[in-house]
């Protein structure tokens, strides 16, 4: 059995004493928070994460971006994006099929490149109703940031006419294979803001940690 020698045990000491402020950080969610709560009420919040372009904008598309000069031809073109919203048949979670219902996509740019993964991961959105009995409730909590179970998005353009907003919602990851995909219908693409903010949040939510575990991986190290 390969053992570590004291070099490379005190390599492996560094990186870690490296990553402790990088890899279960919660900064980039505390400045969320701290933004939506200098914005006021929760109206004024629902102005400003509401807007046209604030947190999504129509699909981004490849041929487009190319011609603007943004990508060049020696990169991947890409049909879909991290954080897209999309609909697809092809979706299933515990063995069942999903639906009728859109998705955000959790899996990373780089891995939607056909034939670079053979599945790719989703989010379920959740649409909140005007009628629905908590709907404002909801809305309030999800323009707080508070909540690691949802993100608020605004209603989406082709939307029925009493869907006030939309959750993503982060408790279940959703399964599909890339190539049926690949194939799904985009409704709209994150904006840059949009975008950072759903990053941090699925960082957050899958690598956050407490100070015990902290101190119980410590001290098995040690």
């Amino acid at each position: 059995m390969m053992t570590v020698g004291s070099e490379q045990a005190q390599s492996l000491v560094d990186l870690e004493q490296q990553l402790q402020n990088l890899s279960h950080n919660s900064q980039a969610l505390e400045l969320i928070q701290s933004f939506a709560l200098r914005l006021g009420k929760t109206k004024d919040r629902q102005l400003v994460f509401g807007a046209e372009g604030a947190l999504i904008r129509k699909p981004i598309d490849y041929k487009d971006v190319l011609a603007r000069g943004l990508v060049d031809e020696t990169e991947d073109p890409f049909t879909l994006l991290k954080g897209d919203i999309i609909s697809t048949e092809a979706a299933y979670f515990m063995g069942e099929r999903l639906t009728q219902i859109k998705f955000a996509i959790a899996s990373s740019t780089c891995d939607l490149v056909p034939e670079r993964r053979e599945y790719a991961s989703l989010l379920r959105l959740q649409p909140i109703y005007s009628s629905s009995p908590n709907a404002r409730q909801n809305i309030s909590e999800m323009l707080k940031f508070k909540s690691t179970k949802r993100m608020y998005i605004p209603p989406l353009p082709n939307d029925a006419h009493d869907v006030i907003g939309n959750a993503i919602v982060f408790d279940g990851v959703i399964q599909v294979r890339l190539e049926d995909l690949l194939l799904a219908t985009r409704h709209a693409s994150l904006s840059l803001v949009g975008w950072r903010i759903f990053g941090s949040l699925v960082r957050f939510i899958m690598v956050r940690t407490g100070d015990s575990e902290v101190k119980i991986r410590q001290g098995l190290q040690n």
